[in-house]
C-alpha cells in the first residue's frame, strides 16, 4: 500500500481514542492515561458508547459521529465485534487513519473471532483509510512526545527505531530497554498487519533523518519481495539489524513450509537479510548490543582481536567464543613483543591474550593497550577487567578512555560484576566506548560487527563482467516449452536438456527413448560404456529423494559395456520402482556415456522457489552416496560473479575442490560462468517451479551435466529487481558519434571513476553542490550498484568510456523522483543531455511517477536551458540559493497524492 497517510500515525495533531474509559484494564484508557503522562501537544478526545462525561478530565463523546472534526489519528479499541462498525463510521467522517489495538481478531484459531476478521477485510478493501492492526501495540514517536500505546514502560528519547510483529515481545524488551538506558525514536509493533505492512512502515521511517538505526524483529516474513526492496533501501542509509525468530520449519506456529530441495528455510531468511544489508542476529538482547558497538565504531571492523585481561579465566571465556564464532586471534608483530617485554614483568607472557595482575594499575593498562593499539596487525582490542582489593575499576577506566580517544581502532570493554564497577560503566556509555557484562557479550557483538562488515563489504565489491550470451532465442525456447506443459507437472528429460543447452551448459553425450525397440539405434549415436536411466513420473520431479541418502531409489544403472546389458538393466530396474513406488509408472529412459575419472567429484546445482521469496538459487555437494541438503547453499537471482564465487565458496564441495585442484581459480570461474547462466535462466523464465542439475568435475576446468530434472509451475518473479536489458538504446549525435544508451550495472564503476576524473572542477562543483575530486570505492559502488526499483541511472557510452550519467531517486509510491545529470565537458553540443533526460522522462512516464524534480545552481546556464526546452518550470528559492525545477510527467489519481508533490 506504500507510505500514503503515515504521517497520521507518526505526528498527528488530533487523536480519537474509541472505546477509552476509566474502568481498571480498559485498554483505551490506558492509551489515553499515556497520552497524557507524555504531555501529547495536540487535542485527545475519547469515545465511549456507555456515555461517560469525562474520561481522565477530558470531555468524552459517546459516539464516532459526534465528532465535530475529523481526527488526524483515530485509535479503535472496542470489541472485536464492534471493530468493522466503527472503522466504516470512521471513514464516513473522513479520517484517513486508525490504529485498531483490539485483540483477537488476529487469532486464526480462535473461531469466534473469525467473522470479524473477515468483515475487518472487506472494511479494508471497500475505503481508502490507512489501518494499523489489528492487534498492535500503538505507536510511540518519544522526539514528539507521543506515546499512543498501551505500554506499561516509558520510553526514552532516542536515535533507534524499533519495529516488531509481536506487541507482548516489544512490551518486554522496551522495559529491558529501558533499565539499560536505551532510547528510542520510533517504537510500534504491526499485529496481523491488514493494511499498513513492514515494508510501509520501513519505507516511512528511513526518511526521518534523526533515525541513525532500525531494529525490526520478525516473526513470518509476509510480502517478501515488498520487505526485501525496503530493506536494501533502508539498509544504504541506516544501519539495519533484525532478529528473526520461528527459525525452525517443524514449530507448530510456524506457518509456512521448508521449500522443496532445502534442509531449512532458516537459511533462506539469512541469505535474503544479508542480500539486503541487514545484520541478523540471534537474540533481542544481543540486538543492542550490535547497536552499542556498531553506533560507536571507529574504523572497519577486522578479524584480528587482541585480548588484555587481569585474570586468567575470563581471558579462556574470551578465546573459547571467539574460536565458537570463527574469530582470529591477532598475531602480534615482533616490534609489539619486544615493546611488551619492557612493560610487563618477567613472569608474564607476551603472547596474546596479555595476562596482566589482578592489581592492575592504570599505567600499565595504558601502556600495554596504546602498544597493542599501534600493531598493524591488530584490528580490535578487548579490556577485560575483574575487580580486586589491589585495583580501581573507575581509574583504570578514565585511563582507557584517554587511550581511546587518540585511537582509530575499536576498543571494547567487559568490567565483570556489577557494584564495583557500574560508575566505570557509566563513563564508557559517556564516551561511547562499548561496554558488555561478561567478556562471552563482548566477543559475540564483535563478530556480529565483522560479519556485518564483511557482508557490506561483499555486496559492494565491484563485479567482474562476466558476459552471459543470453540471445532471443534462450526466451522463445522457454516459451515454447512452458506453452507445451500445464503448472505442477514435471519436464520431460529432452526439454530440460534442450534448455540447459540453450543456456551454454556442456553435459554428456544422452539420448532419451520411450520404447526398448529404440535401444539398438539410441547405442549406435551415444558412445558406450553407457549409465541407463529409468524415468518414471516420480523421479522425473525435482528433489525427488527421502532424508536418508540410503533409502533414495536413483533408477540408474552404470558401467554397460554392451547393448544386451541394457534391456537386463532396465528389467531389474523397473522391477524395483514397480516395488517402491507402485503409483508411478515408467515412462522412458535415457542412455548417456559413462564418465569415469580417478578425480571425479559430483556436486548439484539449480533453481527452488519460495513461497514468498520467490525464486531462488542452490548449490552443493552431490552424488548417490551424499546427503546432498547438508551441503546446499542457496543465493537470491540475480547474480553476477562475485555472488556467484561467494556461493561455491560457502559450499563443503568448495573446500574438496580447493585440496584436489591445480588451479583453482580456473575452477572458480567456470563455475562462476555456470550459476551467472543460471541466475538467467531463473529471471528469464519465472515459470520453473524446481530445477535440480546434477555434474561432475572429470578434471581442471572441465565440467559435465549428468542429469537433470526440472518442474513447471505459476509464472513467480524474482524478489530483487534484475538489470533491465529492455530499457537499453543508442542516440548518434548531430556529429555522428554512436553513443550506446542503457541502465548502469555495478562492473560500469571503473568507467564511473575514469569518467568523474575527467571532469573539471566547475562541473563537479554543479553536479554535486560543492568541490571535490576524490570519490571512494564506497561512494562509487552505492552509485553503480543499485535498486532498479527505487532508483534508475542511464549511461551514455561509446567506445567502453562514460561520457554521461542521468539518474532519478524515486519515492516508494511512484509519487515523485528527483533528477541529476552530469555530462562530459568536451561533449558540448553533441545533445547528450538531452539524450540522456529523454530517456529518463520516457522510463518515469511508463512507470506511472507522476512528477519529477532537481535543483540547480543559478549560474548553471546550460542545466536551466536544458530544463526550459524539456517543458519544466522553475521557482527561485533564495533560501537555499537554488532554483527549483520540475515537471508533471502523470495525471493525479488520489488526492492525497498532490501533498507529495514537489511544489512549483
Amino acid at each position: 500500500m506504500g507510505t500514503r497517510s503515515l504521517e497520521h500515525f507518526f505526528n498527528p495533531s488530533s487523536i480519537a481514542v474509541i472505546g477509552a474509559s476509566e474502568r481498571d484494564g480498559s485498554l483505551g484508557g490506558a492509551i489515553v492515561r499515556n497520552l497524557l503522562d507524555n504531555h501529547f501537544g495536540g487535542t485527545i478526545t475519547p469515545v465511549n458508547s456507555r456515555g461517560y462525561d469525562s474520561v481522565y478530565g477530558l470531555k468524552a463523546l459517546s459516539r464516532v459521529s459526534q465528532l465535530k472534526h475529523a481526527p488526524e489519528l483515530a485509535i479503535v479499541c472496542t470489541p472485536a465485534d464492534t471493530v468493522p462498525r466503527v472503522l466504516k463510521q470512521l471513514h464516513q467522517l473522513g479520517v484517513q487513519a486508525a490504529m485498531v489495538l483490539t485483540g483477537g481478531i488476529a487469532r486464526a484459531r480462535s473461531w469466534q473471532f473469525r467473522p470479524s476478521s473477515e468483515r475487518l477485510e472487506q472494511v479494508i478493501s471497500q475505503t481508502r483509510m490507512r489501518i494499523l492492526g489489528p492487534d498492535c501495540l500503538g505507536v510511540i514517536v518519544p522526539g514528539r512526545q507521543l506515546n499512543a500505546s498501551f505500554l506499561h514502560v516509558p520510553v526514552r528519547k532516542g536515535s533507534v527505531a524499533y519495529i516488531g510483529q509481536s506487541g507482548t515481545l516489544a512490551s518486554s524488551v522496551m522495559d529491558w530497554a529501558y533499565s539499560r538506558n536505551i532510547g528510542f525514536s520510533h517504537v510500534l509493533t504491526l499485529g496481523k498487519s491488514q493494511d499498513v505492512s513492514l515494508p510501509d512502515i520501513i519505507d516511512y521511517i528511513v526518511q526521518e533523518p534523526h533515525v541513525r538505526t532500525l531494529l525490526i524483529q520478525l516473526d513470518e516474513i509476509g510480502s517478501g519481495k515488498a520487505l526485501l526492496r525496503a530493506l536494501r533501501a533502508a539498509s544504504r542509509h541506516k544501519l539495519v539489524l533484525a532478529v528473526k525468530s520461528n527459525r525452525f520449519s517443524d514449530s507448530p506456529l510456524n506457518r509456512i513450509p521448508t521449500p522443496k530441495g532445502l534442509n531449512s528455510r532458516d537459511q533462506l531468511i539469512d541469505e535474503t537479510l544479508a542480500r539486503a544489508g541487514v545484520l541478523r542476529v540471534s537474540a533481542t538482547d544481543e540486538l543492542f548490543d550490535c547497536v552499542d558497538a556498531l553506533s560507536r565504531r571507529r574504523e572497519g571492523f577486522g578479524r584480528r582481536l587482541a585480548i588484555v585481561a587481569n585474570g586468567r579465566g575470563p581471558a579462556i571465556l574470551a578465546l573459547d567464543r571467539l574460536r565458537h564464532d570463527n574469530g582470529q586471534l591477532a598475531r602480534l608483530s615482533d616490534e609489539t613483543r619486544t615493546h611488551l617485554r619492557g612493560l610487563l614483568p618477567e613472569y608474564v607472557r607476551t603472547d596474546n591474550p596479555v595476562l596482566l595482575n589482578p592489581e592492575l594499575n592504570p599505567k600499565q593498562l595504558a601502556a600495554v593497550t596504546t602498544t597493542l593499539l599501534r600493531d598493524r596487525q591488530v584490528d580490535a582490542v578487548l579490556v577485560i577487567y575483574i575487580p580486586s582489593l589491589g585495583s580501581n575499576a573507575l581509574d583504570n577506566a578514565e585511563e582507557l578512555v584517554r587511550i581511546a580517544k587518540g585511537s582509530n581502532k575499536t576498543i571494547l570493554t567487559s568490567w565483570m560484576g556489577e557494584y564495583s564497577v557500574e560508575r566505570a560503566r557509566e563513563l564508557f556509555d559517556r564516551h561511547a566506548i562499548p561496554t558488555f557484562d561478561t567478556p562471552d557479550n563482548a566477543i559475540k557483538s564483535y563478530m556480529y560487527m565483522v560479519q556485518h562488515q564483511r557482508t557490506q563489504d561483499m555486496l559492494r565489491e565491484t563485479p567482474q563482467s562476466l558476459e552471459i550470451p543470453m540471445s532471443s532465442a534462450c526466451r522463445q525456447l522457454g516459451d515454447d516449452i512452458q506453452s507445451q506443459h500445464k503448472p505442477g507437472r514435471y519436464l520431460p528429460p529432452n526439454d530440460a536438456w534442450r534448455l540447459l543447452e540453450a543456456y551454454g551448459f556442456p553435459f554428456a553425450e544422452n539420448r532419451f527413448f520411450t520404447s526398448r525397440k529404440e535401444i539398438h539405434a539410441v547405442t549406435e549415436q551415444v558412445p558406450g560404456p553407457w549409465v541407463l536411466r529409468v524415468h518414471h513420473q516420480r523421479y522425473l520431479y525435482p528433489f525427488a529423494y527421502g532424508d536418508n541418502p540410503r533409502e533414495r531409489l536413483r533408477s540408474v544403472a552404470r558401467e554397460l559395456h554392451t547393448p544386451k546389458d541394457i534391456p537386463v538393466a532396465a528389467d531389474r530396474l523397473e522391477a524395483a520402482i514397480h516395488v517402491a513406488f507402485a503409483d508411478s509408472p515408467v515412462l522412458g529412459y535415457t542412455l548417456q556415456t559413462m564418465h569415469r575419472a580417478l578425480d571425479n567429484l559430483q556436486f548439484s546445482f539449480g533453481i527452488g522457489r519460495d513461497s514468498e521469496l520467490g525464486p531462488y538459487l542452490f548449490f552443493g555437494g552431490g552424488g548417490t552416496t551424499a546427503d546432498i541438503l547438508s551441503d546446499r547453499q542457496v543465493a537470491l537471482p540475480p547474480l553476477n560473479a562475485n555472488l556467484a564465487k561467494q556461493l561455491i565458496k560457502r559450499s563443503h564441495f568448495y573446500q574438496v575442490l580447493r585440496e584436489r585442484s591445480d588451479d583453482i581459480k580456473r575452477e572458480l570461474v567456470t563455475l562462476e560462468r555456470w550459476l551467472v547462466a543460471l541466475s538467467h535462466m531463473a529471471l528469464n523464465h519465472p515459470w520453473l517451479a524446481g530445477m535440480e542439475v546434477n555434474a561432475i568435475r572429470q578434471q581442471v576446468g572441465r565440467y559435465l551435466a549428468i542429469g537433470v530434472a526440472a518442474e513447471v509451475g505459476v509464472t513467480v518473479k524474482s524478489a530483487i529487481q534484475p538489470y533491465p536489458l529492455e530499457l537499453e538504446t543508442s542516440y548518434v549525435s548531430p556529429r555522428d558519434n554512436a553513443y550506446a544508451i542503457r541502465p548502469i550495472r555495478g562492473e560500469d564503476e571503473p568507467a564511473l571513476e575514469a569518467f568523474y576524473r575527467r571532469l573539471s572542477p566547475e562541473s563537479l562543483r554543479l553536479r554535486f553542490f560543492s568541490a571535490r575530486r576524490q570519490f571512494d570505492h564506497k561512494e562509487l559502488a552505492r552509485f553503480t550498484q543499485i535498486d532498479y526499483d527505487r532508483e534508475m541511472a542511464f549511461v551514455a557510452l561509446r567506445e567502453e568510456l562514460l561520457f554521461g550519467v542521468a539518474r532519478v531517486w524515486i519515492d516508494p509510491d511512484d509519487v515523485t523522483a528527483e533528477f541529476a545529470v552530469i555530462i562530459d565537458d568536451n561533449c558540448r553540443g553533441e545533445g547528450l543531455g538531452k539524450a540522456l533526460m529523454d530517456t529518463i522522462i520516457a522510463y518515469l512516464t511508463e512507470r506511472g511517477v507522476l512528477q519529477i524534480y532537481g535543483t540547480v545552481l543559478p549560474h548553471n546556464r546550460g542545466m536551466l536551458s536544458l530544463a526550459d526546452r524539456l517543458g519544466f518550470s522553475r521557482r527561485n528559492n533564495p533560501e537555499e540559493g537554488v532554483v527549483e525545477v520540475g515537471k508533471s510527467l502523470n495525471p493525479l489519481k488520489y488526492s492525497w497524492q498532490r501533498k507529495r508533490m514537489y511544489p512549483l
